[in-house]
C-alpha cells in the first residue's frame, strides 16, 4: 500500500505532466505551465525521497500538500471555465485537495 507521501508524489507528478500538455497547446502559457510543472516535479522528488525532510524550515509535506491544494483550485478554474470537462476536473480537485490534507497531517500514513 502505498504512503500519502507516495499518492501525492505521483499526484504532483501528474499535474506536472498536464501542465506541460497545456503549456504545449498554448504558447502564451507555455512559459508559465513549464515553471509549474518543474515545481511540481521537484517537489515531488523531495517529498518521495524524504517524506519527513523540510525544505527552509516547511516540511516536505507541508509544502507538497500546498502544491496539490494550488492544483486542485487550478482543476476548478478550468472547470468553471470549460463545460466539456467540469466533472473530471472537479473530481481531480476534490481527490487533490484530500490528498494534499492526508500528506500534510501524516506523509507516512497509508490510505485506508
Amino acid at each position: 500500500m502505498p504512503t500519502h507521501a507516495e499518492l501525492a508524489g505521483k499526484l504532483l507528478v501528474d499535474a506536472a505532466t498536464f501542465f506541460r500538455t497545456l503549456g504545449s497547446q498554448n504558447a502564451a502559457l507555455t512559459e508559465q505551465m513549464t515553471e509549474n510543472a518543474n515545481v511540481f516535479e521537484q517537489m515531488s522528488a523531495l517529498l518521495t525521497g524524504n517524506p519527513q525532510g523540510n525544505l527552509e524550515g516547511t516540511s516536505h509535506a507541508e509544502l507538497a500538500g500546498r502544491l496539490l491544494k494550488d492544483a486542485a483550485t487550478f482543476f476548478r478554474t478550468l472547470a468553471e471555465q470549460n463545460e466539456p470537462i467540469r466533472e473530471q476536473m472537479n473530481e481531480n480537485a476534490n481527490v487533490y485537495e484530500q490528498i494534499g490534507d492526508m500528506v500534510t497531517a501524516d506523509p507516512l500514513g497509508i490510505l485506508d
